[in-house]
């Protein structure tokens, strides 16, 4: 056969499958057709759509990536170089920073090596496995992080005494125990055990707690920030008779900048998870298909990126001490 007429035949076989029902291809169907095409995969078409984005997907992922690594491994030096930083909210935020600090590491720089690569395919399940471990334990930091500061606005004197330092560490190794367990026992039913069974109970785990409940609790925590803040400031007047000068100017600045920071990083995680949530809600109800990742992937690397700018410019003890480097570069440089 020569080889325009198997390009042909493969170009008609590929048709042919995308026209079949899904059960079929838990029949002997799809053994002869891997038989046949040998090197080509189910997520071909997946694939092909990363390989047509062009230049400019790799270079926004990687300056995404290059930022998102850049920014977080910052913060996360920066913490844990300074006394000063060592605070039990800014042990979430480092917590943070690592899993957004992975995020970067294991999104596009993993897709661009198996796109460079022959044997690799860029949406394997291993890749997808890491991708969704990292972005999974970033949210489940994120809702650790706007739970601390919850507490401290909404109940600040419950705040002193529930949450210590063993709690921080508590809720800390939470954040990332959860989703590391239920990845493994993903794994290994993948590899080992193959019950399709566990896959379902995972995925409705996955949507959930990793997806929907993360979302509605993140907005009620910012919601009730700020309705107390908002309470607080047309009591002004009535609050200044009951507390300290100092107290009342403690309270209008640090909270009031910690709803600040709530905000953006609440509204930028809303509307880049969002598109996740939109492609499981397509999958849930079977209405189409979900085939926008070269829109996904740099929103996903973009939510991770952002965070260490927010702490940077609305958090009042890490601006403070980036200034403080900033003033102390200038004077060696003079």
């Amino acid at each position: 056969m020569d080889p325009f007429r198997l390009i042909v035949v493969v170009t008609e076989a590929l048709i042919q499958i995308e026209q079949l029902p899904l059960n079929v291809f838990h029949s002997s169907n799809i053994t002869i057709f891997t038989s046949v095409l040998g090197s080509f995969s189910l997520s071909a078409n997946i694939t092909d759509s990363l390989g047509k984005m062009g230049t400019w997907f790799w270079i926004l992922g990687w300056s995404l990536s290059i930022l998102t690594i850049a920014g977080n491994g910052f913060i996360m030096f920066l913490v844990c170089s300074k006394r000063q930083l060592r605070t039990k909210t800014n042990a979430f935020v480092v917590s943070l920073a690592v899993a957004d600090f992975c995020v970067g590491m294991s999104v596009v720089p993993p897709m661009f090596l198996c796109e460079m690569a022959t044997w690799c395919k860029p949406q394997s399940y291993v890749i997808n496995f890491v991708r969704w471990l990292f972005s999974y334990v970033s949210v489940t930091n994120l809702c650790s992080l706007v739970l601390d500061r919850y507490i401290a606005v909404v109940k600040p004197v419950k705040y002193l005494t529930f949450m210590t330092r063993c709690r921080v560490i508590q809720m800390a190794s939470l954040s990332w125990g959860i989703r590391v367990v239920l990845s493994t026992i993903s794994g290994l039913n993948w590899f080992i055990f193959k019950i399709s069974l566990f896959f379902d109970i995972i995925f409705w785990i996955s949507v959930i707690f990793f997806e929907f409940l993360p979302c509605l609790m993140l907005i009620f925590c910012f919601t009730s920030m700020l309705h107390v803040i908002f309470k607080l400031h047309r009591s002004s007047r009535i609050i200044a008779k009951q507390l300290r000068f100092n107290h009342r100017i403690l309270f209008n600045y640090q909270e009031k900048s910690s709803v600040k920071l709530m905000a953006v990083v609440i509204g930028l995680f809303l509307l880049c998870y969002g598109f996740y949530i939109r492609c499981t809600l397509v999958y849930i109800f079977k209405n189409g298909e979900c085939n926008d990742e070269e829109y996904k992937i740099p929103l996903l690397v973009l939510n991770s990126a952002i965070n260490p700018v927010a702490y940077a410019f609305f958090k009042r003890d890490i601006k403070k001490e980036i200034k403080r480097h900033l003033f102390s570069y200038r004077k060696r440089a003079r």
